[in-house]
């Protein structure tokens, strides 16, 4: 007996990098004796994130494989200095910024930004980010009150490995002006040129356990409120500027109180986090589904029975409006040394708006942890999801409460 076809199924390969997507045809059969077969039917794969992007290009060059919109090579969409120089080229506002080979630069262009010797004699609250030019997850970014602060920044950064490279370093570090707003993610997926967003996200990062920039939380938005449409017409914009024109990006956009927006950075990948399940449950549909149609959506010989099940791209709305509230709440360690327990899980799993969660192992109870700084540090994720806005609120409060005492460390 043979099973209807599933298209499309997305499956992760390389699980134990979990760098990229294959796309196939999954078809099931059953045989005589009762025994189940699969059959794929391999169409195609596409970066999942950052590395993914070394794999994909390495898979490209050494097998053959026919690219579907083939970009030309662009520094700008790795380069956080080039992408927003070339966002200010195309007539996008853009934070100032300096490439600093020497810590003298660094110092003398933070001046130039308003930053003086010491915290607190800049009553205007001036501050600026040094950065590298290549990195993820907000690794070494820092954000700097002082000139000592910049110091000490520029000399951690400089130096230090290229993220995903075993042999580059950074020998110039990047000062921005730092932008005061709301931050926001923009998923988007494009097909020649057009652009749809995905879902558009408002970060709630918030300054702990010493580091500036914490995620705590990355929560859906409304991409139809003014705010929700400036943040998104500027990140399809930024994605012109760098010509992208295929696949999908996550584009970091800071929004201020006028509706100005300046660009944060520009990642030709997905929003690496589960999105899937949640967009399909407050938008319905996801990024990967809108992936499909862009790439394979004008393949004639697609079975006719998976019809239904496929989105059709000329019918996607160029900016999408959430049926329901939704987060991802990033769970964040404020203890340090041996977990003996861990608190508060069965009132967090309890909430109404609770619909998935996961502790990583690292964290469970007879391993050593460290705070959070960053997101590659979490101690892992819950999934909140309402049609109430004052429940949604609620919960999602009662979730950030919950985590400053989870992690129970042996303080022998």
């Amino acid at each position: 007996m043979s099973c209807p076809v599933i298209w499309p199924k997305v499956c992760i390969a390389v699980r134990e990098s979990r760098s990229i997507y294959l796309l196939v045809y999954l078809t099931l059969e059953e045989s005589k004796n009762g025994r189940k077969i699969f059959h794929f039917k391999f169409l195609g794969f596409t970066a999942r994130v950052t590395l993914g992007c070394h794999l994909r290009r390495g898979l490209v060059s050494r097998w053959g494989f026919t690219q579907i919109g083939i970009m030309e090579k662009n520094r700008a969409r790795r380069d956080k200095f080039l992408m927003n120089a070339a966002a200010r080229k195309y007539g996008l506002l853009t934070v100032q910024q300096s490439m600093c080979a020497t810590l003298e630069e660094a110092l003398e262009f933070a001046a130039e930004l308003g930053i003086t010797d010491e915290i607190g004699v800049n009553g205007d609250g001036k501050r600026c980010v040094l950065k590298p030019v290549r990195g993820v997850a907000s690794d070494s970014v820092f954000l700097c009150q002082s000139l000592s602060e910049v110091k000490d920044a520029y000399e951690q950064i400089r130096g230090k490995a290229v993220y995903g490279s075993p042999t580059e370093k950074h020998e110039q570090v990047l000062v921005q002006e730092f932008a005061i707003g709301t931050e926001y993610a923009v998923d988007i997926v494009s097909k020649a040129g057009e652009h749809k967003v995905a879902a558009l996200w408002k970060y709630d990062k918030r300054p702990v356990n010493g580091a500036p920039f914490v995620y705590h939380g990355t929560m859906l938005a409304d991409a139809s409120t003014e705010e929700g449409k400036a943040a998104c017409e500027y990140a399809m914009s930024a994605l012109d500027a760098v010509d992208v024109k295929w696949g999908l990006s996550h584009v970091e956009v800071m929004v201020d109180l006028d509706g100005g927006s300046r660009l944060i950075e520009v990642n030709c990948r997905q929003h690496n986090t589960d999105f899937a399940p949640m967009t399909s449950a407050c938008i319905g549909y996801n990024a990967l589904d809108m992936l499909l149609a862009a790439y394979l959506g004008d393949i004639e010989d697609l079975p006719v029975e998976t019809a239904e099940q496929r989105l059709d791209w000329s019918l996607l709305p160029r900016v999408p409006v959430p049926r329901a509230y939704g987060s991802v709440i990033h769970l964040v360690c404020h203890a340090e040394g041996k977990v003996v327990d861990i608190k508060g899980i069965e009132e967090l799993e309890n909430l109404e708006s609770v619909r998935a969660m996961d502790i990583y192992p690292s964290f469970f109870v007879g391993n050593e942890v460290r705070k959070t700084i960053d997101i590659r540090s979490d101690a892992g994720w819950v999934h909140v999801v309402h049609d109430d806005e004052e429940r949604f609120s609620a919960d999602y409060d009662k979730v950030v409460s919950l985590m400053k005492d989870m992690f129970v460390v042996d303080k022998e």
